[in-house]
Parts: C-alpha cells; structure tokens; sequence
C-alpha cells in the first residue's frame, strides 16, 4: 500500500513530464491500433471481395484437379451429391462450374479463350455476376440455349457484339472434335477482365452437351457463414461428403485454391512486426528517459530513504510500479482514443488515388476493422516496453550507495 502511495505522489510530483510521458504512450497506442485495424481489417475486406467474385471459401474437385487441372478430371454432379452439399448448415450457397480451353471464331477473327460452364442463378448468387454486365442480358438455365456471355477484353479482340454468333471450338470427353454455333447476348463490364482473360460464360447443361461431359463438372464453389472457418469447415464438409459413399473427391479451403495470394497476404502481414518494434522502441526511448530524469532529481531522497533502513527492493519495486500505472492510465485513454480514431477509416476508409489490383480485384478504397488484435495488443505493447524500459533506471536507483545519492543533489 506504501509503494503504490509513493507511486501515485511520484506520478504527480511532476505533472508536464508525467503528461509528456502518458501523451508519448497515448500516440503509440492509437497508431499501433490503427496500423493493426488496417492490416487485419483491411485484407479481411479484400478476402471478402476475392472469395466473393471468383474463388468462393471453399471449393470441392475430383482429387489431384488443383495439381493438374484437365477436361478428364471431373465428378458426377447428381441429385444425391446437390442433395448432400445442400443438407450442410455452415455453406450458405454454392455453384456448380466446368472449366475448359478452346477457340473461338468470329468473321476472319480468331482467338483461344476460356470456356466457363455455370448454372446462371447459382453463380449470380454466390459471384453476383449478373450485376457485372456491360451491355445486353445475363445468361437463363435450360436446355440447347446455345447463348453466351463474353468478357470485353474479348469483345474487343474479336469486334463482337450483342447478337453477334461465335463458333467455338474444343474437345469433348469423348475424344471428339466439340464445335457448334453460339449467340452473344451480354458482354461484361470492363472490371471483370481482371478475373477472366478472353472468357466466355455458358449455361451449365449446354456446356456439358458441347463437351460430352455427360453430367459431370469440374468444380463445385461455396460460400460458407465466416471465410475464418474455411480449413474447419472443408475438413466438416468433406466428411460429410465422404460419409455419403462420395469417393475420390478433395475439399479445399481458398487459402490453398488461392495459394499464391494467400502467400504474399501473410509476407504483408509480417511486415507489421517492425511497426511493432518500432513503436515499442519510441515508447521505451520516452519511458527511459522520463524515469531516468525523475531518478536524477530524487537520488537525494532515494539515499535518506535508504540511510534510514528503506530496502533496495521497495525502492526498486516503487520505480518499477509507477511506470507500470502511468502505462496502465495510458492504454485506458489509448483504448477510448482508439476506438474513435479507428472509427473514420473504418466508415469512409481511406481512397487510392488509383484503383490497386490484388489477385485480380481492383481495390480503390481500404478500411479499417475493428478487431480484437487492434485493441489488446497495443496494451500489451505499451505495458511490457514501459516497464522492461523502467528496470535499468529502477536498478541504478536500488543499489546506488547512500552517501553518494545524498550528495548528488
């Protein structure tokens, strides 16, 4: 109860350099706070915009597809598989895909291109693609509709149009040359030639008949509640698959479909370590400083207090302690200042002053997130560098000789 009451009338004793101090804490608390809001809340945004538009969270393929993607590596989507996807709590929509290469011709044009088969209403309700159309009308699910959808980047090589007919050209499972004739009637906004280079989107049961698939598809995209629980949820959904007497099928979370990304998303992440580090080394710098000045100016009393039988250990414990509520008083203030500071960038962020690809989606504004990391590890950062700072000066005080301390004055 003593040391804490010499403390607290230390803290006060000089109020401008307490102040200087706790401010010095205060700004290092909020920037590392905001740094962590953007670093953890902004790619949190990213992955969102990523697995929305492309990848989806989970994604489920015939074993070895991701290692070798080919036209012969395919799965049965029937009822039973739909059935048993479908029966799953945690995925909130998926889609169905097939994915193949091949040429597409028009008048005197030719050009290889992507051939993307989709259920129209399942891909706009997991990619939202129908709200990327450019000029003409999203795709319908049926039979024989022989009508497509193309990227512009391919609208321009090829000078198409809305109406205009493409021939495509492939090969069908069967070892069968696939070629047959196909009606334009939407093209993409510029924005997804990002994604798709030269791509052309066709009705699922139609892209099976073209390729002699015969039912089967190459991929199937989900949607689950939280993108955090993708390798949980894989593992669930897999078994779940498994146990249904579905068999040489891999589930896998978009951190490995996407592995590249995911990669240079975490060396970015790393590279918040040194805004840690240095932080903790300004907020040390000023803590060192503020006690080794308050120790100079009280080594007279620290040498009576000691010549009358006051133990190093209380003078040492007293120092250690009051740096250790100035740091306490600081994260209380940080942690208030920092949820309003936090606030603007996450509402309004902050604008590139040009669009920012990353993964093929084009970024223009980052925000920030509150999230937990953002709140309790700056206390953690300014209470452990406070107080390591505080144990030289602390030391020096404890074991400096009486007579010299109260002749220092």
């Amino acid at each position: 109860m003593i040391i804490l009451k010499m403390a607290f009338r230390n803290i006060l004793k000089q109020k401008r350099r307490t102040f200087f101090t706790l401010f010095s804490m205060v700004v290092g608390f909020i920037l590392l706070s905001i740094s962590y809001g953007f670093n953890d809340g902004g790619y949190a945004n990213i992955i969102k915009a990523f697995t929305k538009a492309r990848t989806g969270h989970i994604q489920i393929h015939k074993k070895g597809y991701l290692e070798k993607p080919g036209l012969y590596s395919n799965f049965v989507w029937d009822d039973k598989f739909i059935k048993t996807v479908s029966s799953i709590d945690s995925i909130e929509s998926f889609t169905p895909r097939i994915h193949s290469g091949g040429l597409a011709f028009l008048d005197k044009k030719t050009t290889a291109v992507q051939i993307k088969g989709i259920v129209p209403e399942l891909e706009a309700g997991l990619t939202k693609l129908d709200k990327k159309i450019g000029k003409g009308n999203y795709l319908k699910t049926g039979h024989n509709i022989n009508e497509v959808l193309i990227t512009n980047s391919l609208a321009d090589i090829l000078k198409a149009e809305i109406g205009s007919e493409l021939i495509l050209i492939s090969q069908g499972a069967d070892g069968s040359i696939a070629n047959d004739r196909f009606k334009v009637i939407g093209i993409f906004s510029k924005d997804l030639d990002s994604l798709y280079s030269n791509a052309v989107f066709v009705p699922l049961n139609t892209t099976q008949e073209f390729l002699v698939l015969d039912g089967k598809i190459h991929e199937v995209a989900v949607m689950i509640n939280n993108y955090k629980n993708s390798f949980d949820d894989s593992m669930k959904i897999s078994g779940i698959i498994k146990s249904a007497g579905i068999r040489n099928i891999s589930v896998e979370p978009w951190e490995i479909v996407e592995e590249q990304f995911f990669k240079s998303m975490n060396a970015d992440k790393e590279g918040t370590v040194l805004v840690v580090i240095i932080i903790m080394l300004v907020v040390g710098v000023g803590v060192l400083n503020t006690v080794l000045m308050s120790i100079l100016e009280r080594m007279r009393e620290y040498g009576v207090m000691k010549a009358m039988g006051t133990t190093p250990s209380f003078i040492f414990f007293s120092i250690v302690i009051e740096t250790f509520l100035m740091s306490l008083f600081a994260s209380a203030a940080g942690l208030g200042l920092s949820l309003l500071a936090n606030w603007p960038f996450k509402v309004y962020g902050i604008s590139y002053p040009e669009p920012v690809s990353i993964g093929g989606i084009f970024i223009e504004t980052i925000n920030s997130e509150y999230v937990a990391i953002a709140f309790y590890l700056p206390v953690i950062v300014i209470m452990v560098s406070s107080v390591v700072a505080s144990i030289v000066p602390a030391y020096k005080a404890a074991s400096a000789e009486p007579v010299k301390s109260m002749r220092s004055y």
